[in-house]
This record gives C-alpha cells, structure tokens and sequence, in this order.
C-alpha cells in the first residue's frame, strides 16, 4: 500500500510539471477551454488528492460549466483501527466570473463516483467496503499569475469534505 501511494505522489507531482510547457491564452480564471490540474491536502483527518477540470460550455454571460475527476486519499489511526478511504469521482461545477476580477473563479457542482473504505485493526481483522458517493461542493480559486493559483473546495456528502491547494492552469 505504501508503494503504490509513494507511486501515485510521484506522478501526481509529475503532472504538476507538465502545464508549465505549455501556454494559456486565457484572461479570465475559468471559462470554455480552460485546463486546470488541481494538487493539495484532504482534511479530516489526513490525506491528500488530485483532480483535472475542463471548461466545456458557456451557459450565459459570466457563467461557465466545467467537467472533469478528482482523487482524494484519506487515512486515520484511532485507537488501534486504521481507517482509510479513497475516492474516484467525476464532477460537474458552474463556474462563476466576476468581470472585475478575472483572477477569482467562484464555483459549485456536483459530484458522482465511487468510495472505497478500509479497516485494519491491531488484531489482524480487516474490511471493506465500496459505496456510491452523490456529493456538493462550492468553492473558490483565485489565479495569481496565469498558471498558478490556490483553490478551496467546501463539499458535503462529496470527496473531498476540505479540499485545498494549487490549482495548475495549462
């Protein structure tokens, strides 16, 4: 287990590297066309995630949807348990535009995807489970050159619960 994450850390911190090879033309923070790579933490309790997110249709003046997937890792140590959870999901957000700041990205949508949880405990017995995941999350990022900016994500019921870091524009 801890091989395969130290894999997953590498190549998300690889693909990190990749957008800044390549131009943006875009002004604003979020609109059709715009390719965000999004790396941070999972609180509650400790882990980590990724996502991808592609601005696809211009639903009116200011507003944006995009699509893409996030990844979240979550572990926690209680009293002998160690409980983790991973994430799959795939997500649809509205993306709002301010015209006088084009830095800021104000968005909200839904998620669906897959939950997959685990239980060791100290006594050698083990679960784990699967379940279908329906989730909402609101959030902001504000774009502080026009690659790199920093993004929080609120959701509920959704994968992440606190989702924050760099959001990477290519």
């Amino acid at each position: 287990m801890m091989k395969s994450l130290r894999t997953l850390t590498v190549a998300l911190a690889a693909a990190a590297l990749v957008p800044f090879a390549s131009a943006s033309a875009q002004d604003a923070a979020f609109g059709v066309g715009t390719k965000l790579v999004n790396l941070g933490i999972v609180t509650g309790p400790t882990g980590f995630g990724g996502g991808v997110e592609v601005g696809l249709l211009e639903l009116a003046p200011n507003l944006t949807l995009g699509v893409g997937g996030t990844f979240a890792y979550q572990s926690q140590d209680v009293l002998g348990f160690n409980a983790s959870t991973t994430w799959i999901v795939g997500n649809a957000n509205v993306h709002y535009a301010i015209p006088s700041l084009p830095e800021l990205d104000l968005f909200g949508g839904l998620s669906l995807g897959i939950a997959r949880t685990s239980v060791e405990t100290i006594l050698g017995s083990d679960g784990s489970a699967s379940t279908t995941v329906v989730g909402i999350n609101l959030g902001g990022r504000y774009m502080f050159t026009p690659k790199l900016g920093g993004f929080a994500q609120l959701g509920l019921a959704d994968a992440p619960e606190l989702f924050l870091g760099v959001s990477i524009k290519f």
